[in-house]
């Protein structure tokens, strides 16, 4: 009866070894993989642009397999679209703003290095004196961005106004070549020229 016994303490005792040897040597496998991939990650300092020619994937001496370098993940790039429709929105929040006169909504959709801001501001202040904006539509091509941070486009205005005194009507067609900035992660009005 002792013999059974010693030999089932026997068996118990290796498959608690055994057991715990294969623990041990998971969590030294999981560990070696995570310092690999730490110390095998790239800066993330480094992009890979579209128009640069991959990496080449090169051998190893002494023969084996090839080993492909680790790859950053690409920086995103908008596409001319996604700007165009963004741009459309701060126009769309200046007509909002004219419609409704309200100075600080308009202003916000301005660079604060927009030349002679504070004289525009006067100007725009006085016309909504005397004017009403019942329809202002814009259209709005030739969309560049310049890097990240700027853009231009040419924008055709097409404003109706309604003077306030008379109610007279008046049809105003403009044109502009607007320069765009992104300024705290929104795009503003950084300056106008008139087109031709």
């Amino acid at each position: 009866m002792t013999d059974n016994w010693k030999s089932s303490l026997g068996q118990h005792m290796w498959k608690h070894i055994w057991i715990h040897g294969f623990v041990i040597g998971v969590g030294a496998v999981l560990i070696g993989f995570l310092v690999w991939f730490f110390i095998t990650e790239t800066p993330s300092s480094s992009t890979f642009h579209p128009n640069e020619m991959a990496p080449q994937v090169q051998a190893p001496p002494g023969g084996g397999l090839p080993v492909s370098p680790p790859v950053a993940p690409q920086a995103r790039v908008d596409s001319p679209t996604p700007v165009k429709s963004q741009l459309a929105q701060v126009l769309a929040g200046i007509r909002q703003a004219n419609q409704k006169k309200d100075l600080p909504q308009l202003l916000s959709h301005y660079s604060p290095s927009f030349p002679q801001l504070q004289q525009r501001t006067q100007q725009i202040s006085q016309s909504w004196k005397i004017y009403d904006y019942p329809k202002m539509d814009f259209e709005m091509t030739e969309v560049k961005l310049l890097d990240d941070q700027t853009a231009v486009a040419r924008v055709a205005w097409e404003v109706e106004t309604h003077h306030i005194g008379t109610t007279q009507k008046k049809n105003i067609s403009k044109t502009y070549r607007i320069s765009f900035a992104r300024e705290s992660g929104q795009w503003r009005i950084k300056a106008l020229d008139k087109a031709e």
